[in-house]
């Protein structure tokens, strides 16, 4: 029964991880950031760049609770989208955040 449970876990995990692209896209992320080329926003690949593999840095920017690293000069039009990041927990910041850092 432990096994089956932690099974189940760990799978959980892995679902979040690759959802984190359906979640990039549901909340509207894709409408300003690109993979390689800035538009209204920052670059995925340039996002990437600027937090390297520091997940935990990403998500807590995707929470309000860091300030912006990659174009702080486009907060203000990244301030209200943060807001449609609020419902959701802290496993699926990890994984749109996970997404976000894939493209180096």
């Amino acid at each position: 029964m432990k096994k089956l449970l932690l099974a189940g876990v760990l799978l959980a995990g892995a679902v979040f991880a690759a959802d984190g692209k359906a979640i990039f896209q549901s909340k509207g992320c894709a409408s300003c950031h690109q993979p390689n080329v800035d538009t209204v926003g920052p670059s995925l690949k340039k996002i990437a760049q600027a937090y390297g593999n520091d997940v935990d840095k990403l998500v807590k920017f995707l929470k309000g609770e860091a300030p912006a690293i990659v174009d702080p000069a486009k907060f203000a039009i990244m301030k209200a989208q943060l807001t449609m990041l609020k419902g959701l927990s802290d496993e699926e910041l990890k994984a749109l955040a996970e997404y976000m850092l894939s493209f180096k």
